[in-house]
Formats: structure tokens, sequence, C-alpha cells
């Protein structure tokens, strides 16, 4: 009696399509059979590619995963991915910040007694503008805002900095100015009570424009060195803290002019996300515990 012959074992299917860019860039591939996000990642992986960004098309928009990112910034991608959906891979090694890039600072996070950031470095004055006195930052949100200045002066878009690292002394003298000038309740609503202010870290510039007479109004916004920062601002790692009609979450108005570095990779998730900094700063202090 002849034995049954064992079914042939079928291989495991292929879950990606097309050629990875295993040195990095983009391609447009293809989901061979359905699969996790990070299953999808996990296999790009295997072939070289760290992927930095997966983005697919969902009802005429754009959906992105980006698998180093906090969880919440992925909330929105699908949880399945079906075979034959085309699939854009950015494969790059995502940029790590330092951890003092995402630090919380507001009306109920005050910084440290005594802090002061490390390597504080002077601005250049041509990045300052006419008639304003040293301005410093960190190094590295230095050498991104003179990056950010100069590709602004490329495009015709003339920014220089009014203010920059702002030491606790000064902080008390800043908000006693507009305590004097506007009384406490509407000093609190342009102003940090010293301790509390963003300044401090030395990652934080407030940019402005001949435009609006080198002063720091809500009107910059609507100039068009305001629109051209808040278009571009993200791509040298720098984000908006205090958004227009976000004072219920930042508490602070609106200020288009000051801007914070937390480095490419956040300040590009901060812009996929369409969450505040304040947002999106708490966001990470969850998922960093």
């Amino acid at each position: 009696m002849a034995q049954a012959q064992e079914a042939p074992i079928a291989p495991p299917p292929t879950v990606v399509i097309g050629d990875v860019p295993a040195e990095g860039g983009m391609a447009l591939l293809m989901v061979g059979a359905d699969t996790t996000p990070e299953g999808f990642v996990e296999v790009l992986r295997s072939a070289g590619c760290e992927a930095e960004v997966v983005t697919i098309t969902s009802g005429g928009a754009f959906e992105l995963y980006a698998p180093a990112a906090p969880p919440f910034a992925n909330a929105s991608f699908p949880a399945m991915l079906e075979a034959g959906r085309g699939v854009l891979v950015r494969c790059a090694e995502p940029t790590v910040v330092d951890a003092h890039l995402l630090r919380l600072v507001s009306k109920d996070r005050p910084l440290p007694e005594g802090f002061v950031p490390q390597g504080l470095t002077p601005l250049s004055s041509e990045l300052v503008m006419p008639g304003g006195g040293p301005a410093y930052l960190t190094e590295e949100a230095a050498d991104a805002l003179a990056q950010l200045i100069e590709a602004g002066d490329r495009a015709g878009q003339e920014l220089r900095v009014r203010s920059a690292y702002r030491s606790y002394a000064e902080q008390v003298a800043t908000y006693q100015y507009w305590v004097d000038v506007l009384g406490e309740v509407e000093a609190n609503r342009r102003s940090a009570v010293p301790g509390h202010s963003e300044h401090q870290l030395g990652v934080v510039a407030d940019v402005t424009s001949a435009s609006v007479g080198w002063e720091l109004e809500p009107e910059f916004g609507e100039t068009p060195e305001g629109r051209w920062l808040k278009q571009h601002a993200w791509e040298f790692g720098f984000v908006e803290s205090y958004p227009q009609e976000a004072e219920a979450i930042t508490g602070y108005d609106y200020e288009p002019w000051h801007i914070r570095y937390v480095g490419k990779t956040h300040a590009d998730w901060i812009r996929l996300t369409g969450l505040t900094l304040t947002e999106y700063l708490a966001q990470v202090d969850v998922d960093l515990d």
C-alpha cells in the first residue's frame, strides 16, 4: 500500500515587494502579505533599512508612521497593512536628540533652581537685529538658528534675533516690567514668572523682522517673514511654542516670534501630529517614564 505523500510546505509570504533602499533614501514598495506596521518595519530592518517614515494614502490624505516616534504620534495609522497596498518608505537612521531638548517648561513646570544650560555660545552679530545686544544659545541651537536665518536670507526673508537665552535674573526684570506696564493678570499672558521661562533653556530665540520695526508683535505672523518662518522652521529643528488660539493649552498669548529648538526629528513629529509643543512634550514625558 502506497504511503500518502505529505503536502509541500508553502514558502512564507513575501511581506515587502520591491527594492528596499538599504543605503538610505526613499522608495515606493508594495505590501506582499497582510501585516502590522511593526511587522513591515521589522522586515525592512532585516533588509538593511532603518525606516524613518512609512507613508500610505487613505481617503485622499497621507497617513504617516514613524517607528521611532512616541506611540501617541502613530495613533491614527492603521493597525494592519493589507496585501497589495503601496507604501512610500524613507530609510534613514533617526537622529537621537539630547533629553534636555525635550524638557517641558510651563506655568506648572519650572526649571530647577539655579539652572544654567551648558555650552552657551554667543550668536554672531550678523544674526542679531540692528542695535541689538549680545545674544546666547547653546552651541547646537545656535548652529541650527544660523542655518535657518541664512536660508531665510537666501529666500529674501530677512529674519533677525531680538532675544535668546534669558537668565533667571533677567527674567525677574522682564516679568516685573510687564507687571508694571500691564498689571499682573495681563502680564501673565505675555511673560513667564521667573524660573518658568523656556528662554532659560538656552534653546529659544525671539525672531523678528524690519516689517514690524524689529518688535515682537502678533502682526509678525502675517508678514512674509513670519509666514516663511512658520512654514520652514521645522526643517531646521525649531517649533513655535505658543501658536495662535492655543492659550488654553500653553498658558500664553500668541507669540509667532518665539521659536524653540527641539532637533529636526521631534520638530518633524510635532508638525505631523498637529500637537502644540506643550502637548507633545507632556506626552513624551509619559512615554519616557
